[in-house]
């Protein structure tokens, strides 16, 4: 028997449109931008809450332009992808204001879309109405040892699947907007383990679930 040939990696089907970034946090300035540079992708601008941050962003990874607010960033005619890392209550306003300019070739949003399943289903119909794609940032599924245990199961190599778990026991890094939302594990982490495993062993027919207060750390 043949050595199987893999593809972790996708493939980078272009490197010509301009991508404005809107966020200054960790997310961005550490992974995206990261990302970004590695890849050879054009960043053309950024823009946060705070100005000062955007600027010294801007000056870590050599971004050309540092707008004043998102919005105008996103009216900013050289913008043609929108990169929205922002807490979830905050990002609808930012993509319907994407949606709506010409020049937006598409928009990259954090998970969880929007707080609540109504306002992302909401955002989702605007945006096919105004002929953008949206993509979510489920990045779990795009990592290299997700897509590879992927092009396993579906050859086969591994048997025929009964039962899958994750178990995450590390403490989360709870970002300190989550701490007004109603619900915590599956806004931050459950949502990327949903997610990943609709990937690997396709859409859900049922679910439950139990939560509990992690000792160690006190939340709840």
């Amino acid at each position: 028997m043949g050595i199987p040939t893999f593809t972790p990696d996708v493939d980078i089907r272009c490197r010509d449109y301009r991508i404005g970034c809107i966020g200054a946090g960790f997310i961005m300035a550490d992974v995206h931008l990261a990302a970004y540079d590695e890849a050879g992708f054009p960043v053309h601008a950024i823009a946060s809450r705070t100005e000062s941050k955007a600027k010294a962003v801007a000056e870590r990874w050599k971004i050309p332009v540092v707008h004043a607010d998102p919005q105008a960033l996103i009216r900013d005619e050289q913008v043609e992808i929108v990169d929205i890392a922002y807490p979830p209550h905050l990002q609808r306003e930012l993509i319907e204001l994407a949606a709506e300019q010409g020049h937006v070739k598409g928009i990259l949003a954090q998970k969880p879309l929007a707080p609540t399943f109504g306002e992302s289903r909401a955002i989702v119909e605007l945006c096919e109405a105004k002929g953008k794609p949206l993509s979510i940032n489920q990045n779990m599924r795009f990592d290299q040892s997700m897509r590879v245990l992927k092009q396993l199961l579906d050859a086969k190599l591994l048997g025929e699947p009964v039962i899958a778990t994750i178990e995450m026991r590390a403490i989360p890094h709870w970002q300190e907007f989550l701490k007004d939302y109603d619900r915590l594990t599956l806004l931050n982490m459950s949502v990327h383990h949903l997610d990943v495993m609709r990937f690997l062993f396709g859409e859900v027919a049922e679910i439950f679930c139990t939560t509990r207060p992690d000792p160690r750390s006190g939340d709840s």
